[in-house]
C-alpha cells in the first residue's frame, strides 16, 4: 500500500547506478518485446554516457548483471536476424541495428569502467576485476567483428588499431591468461581469458570469405569458439605453418609465409582447431549413413558449412581452391541483380542482342541437348578502340569484370551500386567484349569498403530466354470454350515471370534437361503450368530443383503438352 513512496524502477534517473536497481529496473521492461527492452538499455547508457560520472565499484557490477541478464536476449534477436534475413529484409535491418547498437553500448560501458580499473590499479577490489573487464570488452569487439562478417563487411583499420591495444594493455599487466566469468552467467558457465575472446575475434574475420550465409556464418561462429578455446598466441612461432597477427598493426590474421618476423608479431598455430574440425565433418558424414531421418539432410548442411570454413582457418592450404584458371582483366560490364529485373530488361531486348541464336528458324523452347553449346563470342579487338569509347558504349560504367574463367566472374561495383548484392542472388551480366548475356549465382561476396563491392560469380547459363508463364487451372464454366490466340483462357491463371535455360546450362557439371527459373512461390514440384512463346502454348511439368532461394528456384521440366498458337 505504500508503493508510492518508491519510484518506478522504469523511471529510475539512474538505472545502473548497483546492481540492485538495475534488477529492478529490467523486471519493469516488456518481457516479450526484445527490440523495445534494447531500446530501454540503450537509454540507459546514453544517460550514463551524458552524465560524465566516473564508474565505481557498484556501477560496474550494475553493467556486468546487465550483461549476463540480457545474454538471451542477444542469442533471439541473432537468431531472428538469420531467420529474416531472406523473407523480410527491413525486419532483419531493424534487428542487426538493434543488436549493433547494444554491442556498441557495452563496448562504452566496459571501455569507460576498464580506464577507472586500471587508474585504481592499487586498489585490491577493483584490481580483482580487471581480467573480466578485459575479457568482456573484447567479447564485443569479436560480437561487432560477427555482426559485420554477417553483412559481408569489413573492419576499419581504426578499429583493429583499438582491438590490438586492448590487448597489449592486458598482456602489459600479466592478465590476459587470467580466466574470469561473469557473476550472474550461472555457477556452470565457462570462463574466458581475454586473449581466448582476442583469438575468437581475429577468427570470425576469416571467415568473412563471401561464401557463408549468416545463418551458416552463426552455426560455424559457434563452433569456432568453442574450438578455439585450446588456441595460444606465441612471441616464437611453435610451427612453420598458421598465422600470425601484427599487434601494432592495422589488420587481423595473415596465413604465414615464412618470411615474418618482428618483435610485435604474434603466432597461432591453428592445428587444434582443425583437428577438432576434421573430426566433427566426419562424426556427421558418420551420422549421415547411419541415420536416414530428419536429422540426415541438417548434417548435410553442417558438413558443407564445415568444409567452407576449413580453408579458412586451417594452419596450410595445400592446394589451389580455384579449380579452373582465371583470366585478370578490367572490363567494363553491364549487371541486372534479381529475377524480376532480368526478366524485366532482357524481354526488352531482341533474340539476337540477347546473344541466343535459333537453328533453321525454330522456337527457343525446341532448343535440345548437345554436346556443349555456343559459348558467347569475344569481340575482335579493335587497335583503334581506346577504354574511353569502350566504356562511353555502356551505361553502366561503374560494374567491370576483374576475372573470369570457364565457368566464374569476380565482378565489381564502385559508388555503392552494389550494395544490394546478396549471396545466392541471381545476376545477368553483359560484358563489353563479350556478345550477349550470361546468367549466374553470386557465390562468394566481398564488401571492401561503403562504396566497393566484389562478387564471385558461378555461370550457370550462357543461353537465356525470358518467358511469360501463367498458371495452370481447371477449365472454368463461364469461359469455357473461349479461346483466343490459340489459349484457351478458363486454364489460364495469374501471370508471372520467368527464365528458360537450354540445354546444356552451366559450364560446371552441365544439365542435359530443359530448364525454368521461376519466383520460389510460384514453384511446387508437379505443378503444370503455360508457357507461351510466339509460336506455341506449352503445358510444362515443373520437376525436381537444381536449386533453390529465398527469391528464385531453378527447376527441371517436362513439356506435357503443345498447341499452336493462330497468328
Amino acid at each position: 500500500m505504500f508503493g508510492f513512496l518508491t519510484p518506478q524502477a522504469r523511471d529510475h534517473p539512474d538505472p545502473l547506478l548497483t546492481p540492485k536497481t538495475a534488477s529492478a529496473w529490467l523486471r519493469q521492461l516488456p518481457t516479450l518485446d526484445v527490440i523495445g527492452r534494447q531500446q530501454q538499455v540503450m537509454r540507459a547508457f546514453d544517460g550514463m554516457r551524458q552524465s560524465r560520472k566516473v564508474p565505481d565499484l557498484q556501477r560496474v557490477a550494475a553493467i556486468e548483471f546487465l550483461d549476463a541478464a540480457l545474454a538471451a536476449d542477444r542469442r533471439q534477436l541473432t537468431k531472428q536476424y538469420v531467420e529474416t534475413i531472406d523473407s523480410a529484409t527491413r525486419l532483419a535491418e531493424r534487428i542487426w541495428q538493434a543488436v549493433h547498437e547494444m554491442v556498441q553500448g557495452f563496448i562504452f560501458a566496459y571501455q569507460a569502467s576498464l580506464e577507472q580499473a586500471l587508474s585504481q590499479g592499487v586498489n585490491p577490489r577493483w584490481k580483482a576485476g580487471i581480467p573480466l573487464l578485459f575479457s568482456r570488452l573484447i567479447h564485443y569487439y569479436g560480437t561487432d567483428a560477427k555482426l559485420r562478417v554477417f553483412r559481408y563487411e569489413r573492419w576499419i583499420p581504426a578499429k583493429w588499431m583499438e582491438l590490438h591495444k586492448f590487448y597489449l594493455r592486458a598482456q602489459e599487466l600479466g592478465v590476459e591468461r587470467v580466466p574470469a566469468a561473469l557473476a550472474g552467467a550461472g555457477p556452470n558457465a565457462p570462463q574466458w581469458t581475454a586473449e581466448q575472446e582476442y583469438l575468437f575475434a581475429l577468427l570470425v574475420h576469416q571467415l568473412n570469405t563471401g561464401n557463408l550465409s549468416p545463418a551458416e556464418l552463426d552455426w560455424g561462429c559457434a563452433q569456432l569458439r568453442a574450438w578455439s578455446r585450446r588456441l595460444m598466441l606465441d612471441a616464437v612461432p611453435r610451427s612453420p605453418e598458421g598465422f600470425f597477427v601484427d599487434v601494432a598493426g592495422r589488420s587481423g590474421l595473415v596465413r604465414r609465409t615464412g618470411n615474418d618476423s618482428g618483435s610485435m608479431l604474434r603466432y597461432v598455430d591453428t592445428t587444434p582447431l582443425a583437428d577438432q574440425l576434421e573430426r566433427a565433418i566426419q562424426a556427421l558424414r558418420q551420422a549421415e549413413v547411419t541415420d536416414r531421418g530428419p536429422a540426415g539432410p541438417i548434417n548435410q548442411q553442417r558438413v558443407a558449412i564445415l568444409e567452407k570454413v576449413r580453408p579458412a582457418v586451417s594452419p596450410n592450404l595445400n592446394a589451389d581452391l580455384r579449380r579452373d584458371p582465371r583470366i585478370a582483366m578490367t572490363v567494363p560490364a553491364r549487371v541486372r541483380v534479381g529475377l524480376g529485373r532480368i526478366c524485366r530488361d532482357l524481354a526488352a531486348k531482341d533474340v539476337n542482342e540477347l546473344g541466343f541464336e535459333t537453328a533453321g528458324g525454330a522456337e527457343q523452347i525446341e532448343v535440345y541437348a548437345v554436346a556443349g553449346g555456343p559459348r558467347g563470342k569475344v569481340r575482335a579487338t579493335n587497335e583503334h578502340d581506346s577504354l574511353a569509347a569502350s566504356i562511353s558504349s555502356f551505361s553502366d560504367p561503374m560494374w567491370q569484370v576483374k576475372d573470369r574463367s570457364v565457368a566464374g566472374l569476380r565482378i565489381a561495383a564502385s559508388g555503392g551500386i552494389g550494395q544490394s548484392l546478396a549471396l545466392g542472388a541471381i545476376v545477368a551480366v553483359r560484358q563489353s567484349d563479350v556478345t550477349g548475356w550470361i546468367l549466374g549465382v553470386v557465390r562468394r561476396l566481398n564488401k571492401v569498403s561503403n562504396d566497393e563491392v566484389e562478387a564471385g560469380v558461378s555461370i550457370i547459363a550462357e543461353q537465356v530466354v525470358p518467358v511469360q508463364l501463367h498458371a495452370k487451372r481447371d477449365p472454368r464454366e463461364d469461359l469455357a470454350g473461349f479461346v483466343v490466340d490459340g489459349i484457351d483462357l478458363s486454364t489460364i491463371g495469374a501471370r508471372f515471370d520467368g527464365l528458360y535455360l537450354p540445354p546444356p546450362s552451366r559450364p560446371d557439371k552441365p544439365l542435359t534437361v530443359k530448364t525454368l527459373i521461376v519466383p520460389t512461390s510460384e514453384y511446387a514440384e508437379g505443378r503444370s503450368v503455360i508457357l507461351t512463346t510466339g509460336r506455341s502454348v506449352y503445358t510444362v511439368a515443373l520437376r525436381h530443383l537444381v536449386e533453390q532461394r529465398a527469391e528464385w528456384s531453378w527447376a527441371a521440366i517436362q513439356i506435357v503438352g503443345k498447341t499452336p498458337r493462330e497468328v
